[in-house]
Parts: C-alpha cells; sequence; structure tokens
C-alpha cells in the first residue's frame, strides 16, 4: 500500500508579516520625509529667488528713471528745493545716502525726486530703499520687507554747471535677504552705472 503525502501550500508566519510590514513602513517614511524637506527647500528658493528679482527691478526703476533725470545732486536730507544746486559726489553719498534730482516731465509727474537708504520703523532693525517725491508723504518703500539694504551709495559726476562730462551716476548697493520661516539668509551685492540721455543739463 502506498501512502501520498499531500502537500500543504503554507503561508507567511504572523512574525514575518509584521516584519515586512515594519520595513515596508519604515521606507515609507523615510521616503515622504526626504520629499517633504525637498519641497519645502525648492519653496524656500524660489521665494529667495522673487526677493533677489524684487531688488533687480528697483535698481532697474532707479536707474530708468535717473537716466532720463536732470540737475543731480547729493544730499543728507531730502529738501523739497524749487531750484536744486546740482552737486557732485564722486566719492559715494555720505552719510545721508540719498540722491535728489528732476525727472523727466511728463504729465503728472513730480518735480523733484529722491532715493535714498531709510531705517525701517519696526523692531527688525533693517534699512529699506525708499523713492520720495517733492511735497509728498509718506515715502514709497521700493524693495521687500525681507530685504536688509546694508549699503546704499550714488557716486555722481558731471551734474555741476561748470562740468564739461556728460552727467553720469553709479549706483552701489549691498544688502541681506532674510526669509525668516525658513531660517536663510543671502547676502547679494548690486552695481549699475548710468549716463544722463535729457537734453539738459
Amino acid at each position: 500500500m502506498t501512502f501520498i503525502k499531500k502537500q500543504e501550500n503554507k503561508g507567511f508566519t504572523l512574525i514575518e508579516l509584521m516584519i515586512a510590514t515594519s520595513l515596508f513602513t519604515v521606507i515609507m517614511l523615510m521616503g515622504v520625509g526626504s520629499l517633504v524637506v525637498s519641497s519645502n527647500s525648492s519653496k524656500a528658493s524660489q521665494k529667495l529667488r522673487i526677493t533677489v528679482d524684487n531688488v533687480n527691478f528697483a535698481m532697474e526703476n532707479m536707474t530708468r528713471e535717473l537716466r532720463m533725470g536732470t540737475n543731480y545732486e547729493c544730499a543728507t536730507s531730502f529738501v523739497n528745493l524749487a531750484s536744486p544746486i546740482p552737486t557732485d559726489c564722486p566719492l559715494g553719498t555720505t552719510p545721508g545716502n540719498i540722491i535728489a534730482f528732476n525727472p523727466q516731465q511728463t504729465l503728472g509727474a513730480p518735480l523733484r525726486v529722491s532715493y535714498q537708504l531709510k531705517p525701517r520703523n519696526d523692531a527688525t532693525g533693517t534699512n529699506s530703499l525708499e523713492r520720495c517725491e517733492i511735497n509728498t508723504t509718506p515715502c514709497s518703500e521700493i524693495v521687500s520687507p525681507d530685504v536688509d539694504i546694508k549699503t546704499l551709495k550714488f557716486f555722481v559726476k558731471g551734474s555741476q554747471t561748470n562740468d564739461t562730462i556728460q552727467p553720469s551716476v553709479e549706483i552701489l548697493i549691498k544688502g541681506v535677504v532674510t526669509i525668516k520661516n525658513k531660517n536663510i539668509s543671502k547676502s547679494f551685492t548690486l552695481q549699475t552705472m548710468t549716463s544722463q540721455r535729457s537734453a539738459e543739463k
């Protein structure tokens, strides 16, 4: 008489299932954690780029307005002068860090404009870049609150009446961009030069 031994299909034991589930959970947690960190880094980098683009845009606007302006004046305070006296500052504007000028006279344009470094009125202790117009208060902050301007200098040449060279302004901006909720800080330096395009001197 022959006995045929039946082979039974065996499954996983409870311990094997628990180990497999635990390993899968650990791997998934590591993967999700990496994904979250990568996403946060991407968002922080994007915000940093937008803030730096904001500073570049402010520099471009300032350069364009100075290019078409006249009667450049290095000043320690923005004074509403009806008849400004153009002044050079080949070594840079200090300590006022202000340049005042007559913008291109188009319909509705102000008679006098200035750009200046200004401490913010808050607890951050940071500085802003402001654009002021004659007889207009308050001045307009033209950079993001995440930007701290450390240095703002205007090097003006050729603006005085007896000068024989084309009036020009060199602009130097140094500062720090800080993304507060991400604890990211990035320093920057921007420098450009523009010469007066207006036919007036």
